[in-house]
């Protein structure tokens, strides 16, 4: 992924040479619809769904490309299930307000409580570290090395907090640093806290009393509906999602130690499930979550270091105030994984749109995605 100035110009001047090619034609009708295949083709999108939403309406679903490219063609359509990234980071947020509305915990919970033993930062044994501090990224737990060399050694949460290097050297809830680790820790300590699986609780809790159809169990999808995810630079299948949901268990039972990876990425669901959940914490769903934790989720807390583009996070929240951009405050998530590049915006009107693809051009100014940034120029003004 290109992080930062330097390494975003060098993958700008590689991609027209050596990136993947579109394998589908750009649309060339003066419409909006024209606009935006234009900038899905222009940003290499091997295939995607655009779902738009109006004032809390689903509306136009724009299908595009390629589910997948061997062994055959599989094309986009509104049913496709994509891997969300770090949009499941805003919809595991989404379950912890909705629990909170219904008052079975609260954002201002020391996780130690959750998790049933003592969570603390070495350098500030007396500092409690918040549910809220996890989901703004606040909370001063940072994604070690000994976190990514997790993701093959399945080491245990409690394991991971024994490393010093887990924890920063800033006071909990002082300094804002995106963690991986912090926000997929959410579901361990659900699991802990109610004694169910993650995926188990999400789905009573906040996919069936809303309707809509994900899942955080790769094991349960069909793979015929399910996009692989490819990288357009380098050129490969990162993604093979038939091969992962061969290997996959389901999640029946609660792991409270080693659920970390879930909420943090997990994800599945197709564009239009995506903005049903958009609509959701844009609107509150008719009470579904409360004003107190509709507040919380947008009300930034602290910004990006990088001020290319104006982005600050709230709880779960990504909040853009950038007149650049968009005349009005936009607030959604990203996803980036394995060469795909995610995203869903609304305002508080409740439009907006969510975008899931299998792959796209990874380059970006600041932290916003070019193609968001193209999309929202093209559907938000």
């Amino acid at each position: 992924m290109p992080v930062g100035v330097l390494k975003n110009t060098l993958y700008g001047l590689a991609l027209p040479v050596a990136g993947k090619r579109c394998q589908w034609r750009e649309a060339g009708a003066e419409t909006r619809d024209g606009e935006v295949l234009r900038a899905l083709h222009k940003r290499r999108v091997v295939g995607a769904c655009v779902q738009r939403f109006e004032k809390g309406r689903l509306t136009e679903c724009l299908c595009v490309g390629y589910a997948g490219l061997e062994p055959e063609r599989r094309v986009i359509t509104a049913a496709t299930v994509f891997r969300t990234a770090s949009i499941a980071k805003m919809v595991s947020a989404l379950l912890v307000f909705r629990l909170q509305t219904l008052g079975r915990l609260h954002v201002r919970k020391d996780i130690s409580d959750l998790a049933g033993y003592a969570i603390r930062n070495p350098r500030y044994p007396d500092a409690p570290i918040t549910l809220g501090m996890l989901l703004s990224h606040t909370s001063g737990i940072v994604d070690s090395p000994a976190y990514f060399a997790a993701f093959d050694k399945g080491t245990p949460l409690a394991g991971l907090i024994e490393d010093g290097e887990m924890f920063g050297e800033t006071l909990p809830g002082t300094r804002f640093r995106y963690s991986n680790l912090a926000a997929g820790m959410t579901a361990c300590l659900l699991e802990s806290r109610f004694g169910v699986s993650f995926e188990a609780l999400a789905q009573r809790e906040l996919f069936a009393p809303l309707g809509v159809r994900a899942t955080f169990d790769i094991s349960t999808l069909d793979a015929r509906e399910t996009a692989d995810a490819y990288r357009v630079l380098p050129a490969n299948r990162a993604f093979d999602a038939a091969a992962r949901i061969r290997a996959a268990a389901p999640l029946r039972e609660p792991d409270p130690q080693r659920r970390y990876l879930l909420a943090s990425g997990g994800l599945f669901l197709s564009a239009p499930e995506l903005a049903r959940l958009a609509v959701a914490a844009a609107t509150g769903a008719d009470g579904f979550f409360d004003a107190e934790s509709l507040a919380q989720m947008r009300t930034p807390i602290a910004g990006w270091p990088d001020q290319s583009v104006r982005m600050r996070h709230g709880m779960g929240l990504l909040c853009l105030e950038d007149s650049r951009i968009c005349a009005r405050t936009l607030w959604g998530h990203q996803g980036f994984a394995y060469g795909a590049v995610n995203g869903v915006f609304f305002d508080e009107q409740g439009s907006g749109f969510a975008m899931l693809n299998s792959g796209c051009s990874e380059q970006r100014t600041g932290h916003l995605a070019l193609i968001n940034r193209d999309l929202i120029a093209r559907l938000m003004k």
